[in-house]
């Protein structure tokens, strides 16, 4: 396990998205970012090297500024990785920064247990009001959940990994209200089915979520809210909708081709680019949208792409 590192983060330095950034670390390992529980180190203390499970965290979703900008909010997803392959439960985390570089707490170390809505994996905004916005691929499409960031980690830990639990039970202030979709355009503290497809902000189609990955931000040029994603077919390219009514909860624009990218060559193991995400904040007038993914299943490709 010597120079295993899961997860990492960085620090962006400048004007150009795709080089300067600075790293943090020893002797070229990063160092760990999202710290483990007893549990998922002793897991794969014991599993590792006997049969190649071990507990992974992935940070796949955005960070979400919900004070000053020197603290964020994300959602990120616990897994077993290798032949044991499943999904555990994910975990809020609070993200602060500061001279020494960015420090994260597992505020709820295990936040929504596998088998229910993983709200928040997909992503996280905030809303006009000023809610915490949780967004989650679900019944073919997102969905989202709210709450007011200071009440975002009123929770507690109610059952083990193996047995997933309500999120009712999960949520005993009911802080959390759940999108029931445009038809209705209610919030309730039970959450949607699974399956629902009417709860959801828009539909895609079955294969939305797995490889499906994305962002929903505020948009100034536009006046509205984007959502850029990857939809999870494997067709290495970016699509993009916009919500008619200014608003995340409400309907949503059709699907559109914003960017393909081209897939890493003489590579038939992983031909397709996944984790594909917006980056807004590099540009705060909204002009340009950095967009990024994973290439070749080891590097990170960078593109810019301009509004009209």
């Amino acid at each position: 396990m010597t120079g295993f590192t899961s997860n990492s983060i960085a620090y962006y330095l400048g004007d150009d998205p795709t080089l300067q950034f600075q790293d943090f670390g020893n002797n070229g390992v990063p160092n760990l970012a999202v710290p483990w529980l007893e549990s998922e180190s002793s897991y794969t203390a014991e599993n590792f090297d006997q049969n190649g499970n071990r507990v992974v965290i992935w940070p796949g979703s955005s960070i979400t500024d919900i004070h000053d900008g020197n603290t964020g909010i994300a959602v990120w997803g616990v897994a077993i990785w290798g032949p044991a392959d499943k999904s555990l439960y994910n975990t809020l985390v609070t993200i602060t920064v500061n001279a020494t570089g960015p420090h994260i707490e597992r505020t709820v170390p295990e936040f929504i247990q596998a088998g229910n809505i993983q709200y928040g994996n997909w992503g996280s905004t905030i809303s006009a009001s000023g809610k915490l916005l949780l967004l989650a691929a679900s019944g073919g499409g997102l969905k989202v959940a709210r709450v007011d960031p200071d009440s975002a980690t009123d929770l507690t830990k109610v059952s083990p990994p193996s047995a997933p639990t309500p999120l009712t039970t999960l949520t005993p202030s009911s802080q959390y209200e759940y999108y029931h979709g445009p038809t209705t355009h209610t919030w309730s503290a039970t959450p949607p089915e699974s399956n629902s497809t009417a709860a959801n902000l828009f539909t895609v189609g079955a294969w939305f979520g797995g490889s499906g990955s994305g962002d929903v931000f505020w948009s100034l040029p536009h006046r509205t809210y984007l959502c850029v994603y990857f939809n999870g077919l494997p067709d290495n390219t970016f699509y993009v909708r916009y919500a008619l009514a200014g608003r995340v909860a409400g309907r949503w624009s059709d699907e559109q081709v914003l960017y393909v990218t081209a897939p890493a060559p003489n590579d038939p193991g992983d031909p397709f680019n996944y984790a594909g995400h917006a980056n807004p904040t590099w540009d705060p007038s909204g002009r340009t949208l950095a967009l990024s993914w994973s290439y070749g299943g080891a590097w990170t490709q960078v593109a810019v792409v301009s509004w009209l």
